[in-house]
C-alpha cells in the first residue's frame, strides 16, 4: 500500500510541475500576443528569447512553446537562420477574414432589429456611452475594448453561442488591423458615428436598415486597410 501510495504522490507532484510549465507558456504566449497584436512589435521584430524570458521570468523553453503556438496562428515567422520575428499581415488572410466577418455580422445585426430584447439593447446603448466618453477622453485602448464588446453583445444578445464560437476567432485574427487602423487621425470619431447608425437600426426594429449601416461600417474598415497599407507597404504581405 505504501508503495502504491508513492507512485500516486510522484504522480501528483509531476502533473504539478506540469501545470506550472504549462502556465508558465499560456503567460508568456497571451503577453507576446497581446504585445503583436496591439502593434507594440511591428512586423519584422526580431523576438528575443532571452529577453523575454527574462521580462516576464519563464524559461527560454517556456517562450520557444510560445513562440510555435504563434507562429501557428501566424502571428510569428520562425526560420532555422534568422530566428524568431513578428510575421507581416498578410492582405490575402485579412480580405477574407473580412469577407467571413461581413457576411456573419450582416446577419446578427439583422436578427437583433427583429428579436433582440430591450434589455440587451438597453445595454448596446449603454456601451455606446462608454465608447462616447472613451472618445471625449481620447482613450484608444479603451475605445477599442468597448467597439469589441459592441459587436460581440449583438450575437450574445441572441444567445447565439455558436455563431460567437466562428466569429470570436475571426475577430481574433483581424485585432492586428483594427488596432493598427484606430488610431489613424478621425477613425474613433467615425466608428462612434457608424455605431450609433447601428444601433438605431436595432432600436426601430428595421433589419434592412441595420444590415445596410453593418455593411457600410465594415467596408468603410477595408477601405481605411487599403489606405493604411498605400501609406505602409512595410507591414503588409500578398
Amino acid at each position: 500500500m505504501t508503495s502504491i501510495l508513492s507512485g500516486l504522490g510522484g504522480v501528483a507532484v509531476a502533473d504539478e510541475g506540469r501545470s506550472a510549465r504549462e502556465s508558465k507558456v499560456a503567460l508568456a504566449y497571451a503577453a507576446l500576443k497581446e504585445t503583436i497584436v496591439s502593434g507594440a512589435l511591428a512586423p519584422e521584430t526580431l523576438i528575443d528569447k532571452n529577453e523575454w524570458g527574462a521580462r516576464f521570468g519563464v524559461s527560454r523553453l517556456s517562450i520557444t512553446s510560445a513562440l510555435n503556438r504563434l507562429a501557428f496562428e501566424r502571428l510569428v515567422v520562425i526560420e532555422p537562420q534568422r530566428g524568431s520575428y513578428v510575421a507581416k499581415i498578410r492582405l490575402t488572410d485579412v480580405k477574407q477574414w473580412m469577407m467571413m466577418r461581413r457576411v456573419l455580422e450582416m446577419e446578427v445585426v439583422a436578427n437583433c432589429a427583429i428579436d433582440m430584447p430591450e434589455r440587451a439593447i438597453e445595454q448596446l446603448t449603454q456601451n455606446l456611452a462608454y465608447q462616447r466618453a472613451a472618445l471625449d477622453s481620447d482613450d484608444v485602448q479603451g475605445f477599442h475594448e468597448l467597439d469589441t464588446r459592441f459587436h460581440r453583445q449583438m450575437a450574445d444578445g441572441l444567445n447565439l453561442a455558436r455563431v460567437s464560437e466562428v466569429l470570436d476567432p475571426v475577430r481574433t485574427h483581424l485585432e492586428r488591423v483594427r488596432r493598427t487602423l484606430l488610431p489613424e487621425p478621425g477613425r474613433m470619431e467615425e466608428t462612434f458615428v457608424e455605431h450609433q447608425e447601428i444601433l438605431t437600426a436595432i432600436g426601430l426594429r428595421r433589419p434592412k436598415r441595420a444590415r445596410e449601416a453593418m455593411s457600410l461600417h465594415l467596408d468603410h474598415v477595408l477601405r481605411q486597410l487599403q489606405t493604411f497599407v498605400a501609406q505602409h507597404p512595410g507591414f503588409f504581405e500578398d
